[in-house]
């Protein structure tokens, strides 16, 4: 088993491969130099800078949380229930809207209230047994989407056109099977994160003929980490919304 390393060396490595200086990163974030210096330094992460940095790295705040091994808020973690059909059918949609439909979508999904913020919680929200592990720490991040290995593979292959068996995902989660670079890349698009990115931070290769996504499927990654926050019934809601609008 390999164990990941802590927050300073994942946040070095990506500055490093990024160029970015820390004073750069700081100066992004709003934040005080002398914070970012201390989380290399070995600091424990604090959650309100974690909140700062996310978007200075282009990180989804929910994906640095797991990166640093701290429990995720409660506005940032899934709603939980049986949401995958309704999460998947959504992004079925959005991938075949023209560019200012899905700006529509997105706008309306972002602005919908949390199935938490409602009490309307249907079960727990997906989640995977802790492991500080390349494959682990992934897959925690995948499941901040409120997707377990079905929507997991039911999301690759809706934006990859890759089709793997849904328990490839639990067993890289429990470290049972390799994270080879045609994985990392597949789950780099469903993360919305550049797949160069995230190689970096597992410290594991990529296959050099790794694709950009296109644009929708980058805005449907994106969407999804709205979708996450959805409860059954608001994911029908924006399911109808997405089948109205007029397709590209």
């Amino acid at each position: 088993m390999i164990e990941f390393p802590g927050f300073a060396t994942l946040l070095a490595r990506l500055l490093d491969h990024r160029g970015l200086a820390p004073a750069d990163l700081a100066g992004q974030a709003g934040a005080a130099e002398p914070e970012v210096a201390a989380l290399l330094a070995g600091a424990g992460p604090d959650p309100v800078l974690l909140r700062r940095l996310a978007p200075a790295l282009g990180l989804d705040a929910a994906d640095l949380f797991e990166l640093a091994a701290l429990p995720l808020p409660e506005d940032l973690a899934p709603a939980g229930g049986m949401a995958t059909t309704s999460i998947t059918g959504v992004m079925r949609f959005a991938l075949a809207l023209p560019p200012e439909a899905r700006a529509e979508l997105r706008s309306h999904v972002a602005g919908l209230p949390s199935a938490r913020q409602r009490g309307r919680i249907e079960g727990l929200p997906a989640s995977v047994p802790y492991r500080h592990t390349p494959g682990n720490v992934l897959m925690r991040m995948v499941a901040t989407r409120n997707l377990g290995w079905n929507g997991t593979a039911k999301a690759v292959q809706l934006l990859t056109g890759r089709s793997r068996m849904a328990t490839v995902y639990g067993r890289i989660a429990a470290d049972q099977a390799e994270l080879t670079p045609d994985l990392v890349a597949d789950l780099a698009v469903v993360l919305a994160l550049p797949a160069a990115d995230l190689a970096a931070l597992l410290g594991l290769p990529l296959p050099e003929d790794a694709p950009a996504p296109g644009e929708a499927v980058r805005d449907t990654a994106l969407l999804l980490r709205d979708l996450r926050r959805l409860g059954v019934e608001q994911l029908r809601e924006a399911e109808d919304l997405a089948r109205s609008l007029p397709p590209a």
